[in-house]
């Protein structure tokens, strides 16, 4: 069972991902020496640490529990449902409010991030996750500097068998999800889908999805094969709204008047068809692929920020190769190819009580992102290597004006840049490694960061803007170690940025976007840590331990305007442990604990802060050999009343009734009753 493997590490070493444990669950077709995985996550650049860990949620859409086991992911929900939480990795991300930003994000190898960089969470079922692949930092090839998240699905690693799920639980939660894989001798096919449903803990706060999945894969001759994925999802859900402080620790359900009135919300329809071809060469192998995806998207904003509809179609194209030098010492060279475009057309209403009223800005935004890259590994001695290695990453955002207004929001920004990168790694022995590790790497802005809302009233009406912004840069130092020592695994990754031209979002007093800039020079700087152990086993019971810890530094160089402050949105502390015990006639029982620590800052100016903060869970049930399991779980244990994070970051709050905090959910007990064959 997944839950029993033991977490599993991969540095720069010889071969990718090496020592994961995912070939366990990895459909092999006859005649592929190298997984699918690693033919799809690894790539070049292994200068960067990998993480690989289960991703599991039994229950219906709760992102942060599925992936609270992957080090140095920082996961800050939102409203507690399949709304998109707030990711970050080592600071990159925690201005991604109200679109997601700074991750590269995948699902079963194919890309799931948008043109421009942006991705919506919101899409993905939680519920379907196995595993999932986190590099870290600013990784080779990657036009993101928080690394690349890669989502593995049961039917994406060609799980055999199949599965139905149902959940109930508080706030009238109800969850369906089905899962059904046929194989035959060169082919096999793998389908899933979900319907999700919960009228939310808090006031307006309604959310339902429904989601399907199929890939299909085909063997076309010794060490070839063929995979397509269909993947659609349709996401509905209100937004609350962010509260002062006092109100989201005393009265957390509440809604402020202005959220009453405006009605926010979000409604999203997606669709992607991916195909990718596999084959084995005399030296390594090739891989290449293709996407298309389409879709609309209306999200219902508060007044300041008006509602937005759009609608647009993107195609990728993407390609990975080695090759393993002959003689001696051994040599490996990767190379990487990636490519997206599209167009979408974007309208902006000013609202009116929830509803669309007058058209403040129309524009057909064009974004196209593409990167070359290459990295070759030279293994000098029994327990050395070395790499080195470049990318070339090239972008354009095309702002298009399609409203006639005095002040054009017109813009067509380009660039090219190299981001070289070097490691060492040393492995004394088969179970430690270590790893030292420069990088350098780039992020073009999303459309969201280019265009905002201008809200000054009199009169009630948001104007539309755009700016001009510069890619932000990265510049990395990172040393990364990973032991086994029996049932004992540990990771760790020490680590050391300094940023130029991060990308900030700023909100007004009034909670409209004051538009994004470029600061000067940040620091981003910690570290990230992690263990698993097989603790007992005796009487039939084993005993399963983990837990993850990370320390984030996040701050300006010496601003001329907030000196070293802290940036607003990351805290300095956060982690996750769980243990789990199961009995050999299939009774288990996991308790868990989701805790951060240290003021997170809603403002970098450093005023406003909410505290840390333990939050207990427990999961109880069996799995009878038969196939059917029942279970219960509960979150939030105690039923804490605590701030998850902040709707966005400001540049200096307003005062201590600043409407910017987000509230967690209560106490949920949500049932599960299961089946598998």
């Amino acid at each position: 069972m997944l839950w029993m493997r033991t977490l599993s590490f991969a540095l720069a070493a010889g071969t990718p991902l090496a020592g994961l444990t995912a070939e366990e669950r990895i459909h092999d077709l006859p005649g592929l020496t190298v997984t699918a995985l690693e033919k799809t996550v690894s790539g070049p650049g292994l200068s960067v640490a990998r993480f690989e860990a289960p991703a599991t949620a039994e229950g219906g859409g709760h992102l942060r529990e599925a992936l609270q086991r992957i080090p140095g992911l920082l996961v800050q929900e939102s409203f507690g449902g399949i709304d998109p939480p707030r990711l970050s990795v080592r600071g990159s991300g925690i201005q991604s409010a109200p679109v997601s930003r700074g991750i590269e994000l995948s699902l079963n190898g194919f890309p799931l991030s948008f043109a421009d960089g942006s991705f919506n969470l919101a899409l993905v079922e939680a519920g379907w996750l196995d595993s999932a692949v986190l590099a870290g930092g600013p990784a080779g090839g990657v036009p993101a500097l928080g690394g690349s998240l890669s989502l593995w699905t049961a039917a994406g690693l060609g799980t055999e068998g199949g599965s139905a799920r149902i959940v109930y639980g508080s706030n009238r939660t109800v969850a369906l999800l089905v899962r059904q894989a046929a194989q035959g001798e060169s082919e096999s096919l793998g389908a899933e889908a979900s319907w999700t449903h919960t009228d939310g803990w808090r006031e307006r706060s309604a959310q339902r999805r429904e989601t399907a999945l199929a890939v299909a894969r085909k063997g076309l001759g010794e060490g070839s094969e063929a995979t397509v994925q269909l993947f659609v999802s349709r996401p509905r859900f209100d937004v609350p709204g962010p509260l002062p402080k006092s109100a989201a620790l005393e009265d957390p359900r509440a809604n402020f008047a202005r959220v009453v009135q405006d009605k926010p919300r979000r409604e999203t329809d997606y669709a992607q068809l991916a195909a990718r071809v596999t084959t084995d060469l005399p030296s390594g192998y090739l891989s290449a692929g293709v996407s298309a995806s389409y879709h609309e998207d209306s999200f219902f904003q508060l007044l300041p920020n008006g509602i937005t509809d759009t609608r647009g179609r993107e195609a990728a194209v993407f390609a990975d190769a080695r090759h393993e030098w002959a003689g001696s010492p051994r040599q490996e060279t990767d190379v990487s190819l990636r490519a997206r475009t599209g167009s979408t057309d974007a309208d902006r209403y000013a609202t009116d009580g929830g509803r669309r009223g007058v058209l403040i800005g129309a524009n057909r935004l064009r974004p196209t992102t593409a990167t070359a890259t290459m990295d070759h590994r030279v293994f000098v001695a029994d327990y050395h290597s070395v790499e080195a290695g470049v990318s070339l990453l090239a972008a354009r955002r095309r702002i298009g004006e399609r409203f006639d207004r005095a002040e054009s929001t017109a813009q067509n920004l380009s660039g090219t840049k190299a981001a070289p990168r070097v490691a060492w790694v040393y492995s004394p022995q088969d179970d430690l490694t270590f790893g030292l590790s420069w990088s350098c790497g780039y992020e073009p802005p999303t459309f969201d960061d280019l265009l905002f809302t201008v809200f000054d009233p009199p009169p009630p009406v948001p104007e539309l803007r755009s700016t001009a912004l510069r890619w932000q840069r990265a510049d990395s130092l990172e040393l990364t170690a990973r032991g086994t020592h029996g049932e004992f695994v540990w990771t760790a990754a020490v680590h050391f940025a300094s940023w130029r031209r991060e990308f900030l979002r700023l909100r007004d007093e009034f909670g409209a976007a004051r538009g994004t800039v470029n600061a000067d020079r940040t620091v981003h700087a910690g570290w990230e840590a992690s263990a698993n152990r097989l603790i007992n086993e005796a009487a039939g019971i084993s005993w399963y331990g983990w837990a993850t810890w990370q320390f984030n530094e996040v701050r300006f160089d010496d601003d001329p305007v907030y000196g070293r402050n802290r940036l607003g949105g990351v805290p300095r502390h956060a982690g996750a442990a769980g243990l789990r015990g199961e009995s050999s006639g299939g009774w288990f029982v996991a308790p868990g604990l989701f805790w951060q620590a240290g003021k997170n800052f809603a403002d970098h100016a450093n005023t406003l802060s909410a505290g840390g903060f333990a939050v207990g869970s427990l999961e109880a049930g069996r799995k009878h050999p038969s196939g059917w399991e029942a279970a219960v779980r509960v979150t939030n244990l105690f039923d804490r009343r605590y701030i998850a994070g902040t709707a966005g970051v400001l540049d200096e709050a307003a005062g201590p009734a600043q409407p910017i905090f987000l509230p967690d959910n209560g106490r949920r007990v949500e049932a599960r009753l299961a089946y598998s064959w």
